[in-house]
This record gives structure tokens, C-alpha cells and sequence, in this order.
């Protein structure tokens, strides 16, 4: 064997395993480029807003809540579903306001997300860690506000 297919030889083994990994499997997209799946149904367990609550944070009894998460399987950096949701919350006049939505979202495996709703369109981030979501809307102004939710 001449010294050049020595070295052809290991070079070729080389491309020959970078090729087959590059083929690998039927899942184009890396696991950490996968949207989270935040199906299921949750419960309020705290809720900040500059409008509703004066930038004070929240906690049940003073506000509860449920957010119903229907989503579709996670299939790539992109996800989409509807969803439901209903907070109470104090109204600063000693008495409660409910406030109702439901509608359609998107998220992103950068933790960014869109929700158009009947009573508002808004833009945010979240962030789901283990059983507990996190929700920061920050467009548009009258809806700012930071609400954590437990997975039922």
C-alpha cells in the first residue's frame, strides 16, 4: 500500500461517516429546535398588568384563572392551536372583572408568540418549564402583563 492510499483511505472513511449523518433519520429538525407543546389545561397561579393590577403581582384567592391549550404535535420551530381562557381578577372598586378570551396563537422554539383573540391580538414571550408556563405579553399597551399558569 503506497502512502497516498493511506491517507485516502481514512479520509474517505471520514466523508463516508459525515455523509450517512447527514442523511440520518426522517427528523430534519434538531430537538432543540422544537416548539414546546403546551397542550393541556392550566391553572392561574399569578398575574401582573400595569393597567389591571398596578404593576402589583397577583396570586389566588385575589385572582384565579383557567387557559385551555389546544395544540397541534410539534413538529418543527413553529406551533399553532387555539385556546380558551378566562382570569379574574379585582376591579379596584372592591368587586371582581372576569376577563373572557379565546382564539387562535403561534409559538416559536424561540420562545416568542402570537395570540389573536377575540378581545385582544397580542405579542409576547413564554417560557415553559417543566408543568409551569409563563406568559409576558408586551404589545399592544393596554395588555402588558406577566401571568403564570400550572399544568393541571
Amino acid at each position: 500500500m503506497s502512502h497516498r492510499s493511506r491517507v485516502t483511505l481514512p479520509v474517505l472513511a471520514g466523508l463516508v461517516v459525515v455523509a450517512v449523518a447527514a442523511c440520518g433519520g426522517d427528523d430534519p429538525t434538531p430537538p432543540e429546535d422544537l416548539v414546546s407543546n403546551l397542550a393541556g389545561t392550566y391553572d392561574l397561579t399569578s398575574f401582573s398588568s400595569l393597567l389591571v393590577t398596578a404593576g402589583e403581582t397577583l396570586s389566588p384567592p385575589e385572582v384565579a384563572g383557567t387557559f385551555l391549550i389546544r395544540q397541534e404535535a410539534p413538529t418543527g420551530p413553529v406551533g399553532t392551536g387555539t385556546f380558551e381562557m378566562t382570569v379574574r381578577v379585582p376591579d379596584g372598586l372592591g368587586g371582581e372583572q372576569e376577563i373572557v378570551d379565546q382564539g387562535t396563537f403561534t409559538v416559536r422554539s424561540d420562545g416568542t408568540m402570537d395570540q389573536v383573540g377575540a378581545l385582544y391580538q397580542t405579542k409576547g414571550t413564554f417560557t415553559l418549564q417543566g408543568s409551569t408556563l409563563t406568559v409576558m405579553v408586551s404589545e399592544p399597551a393596554l395588555a402588558v402583563s406577566t401571568s403564570v399558569w400550572q399544568r393541571k
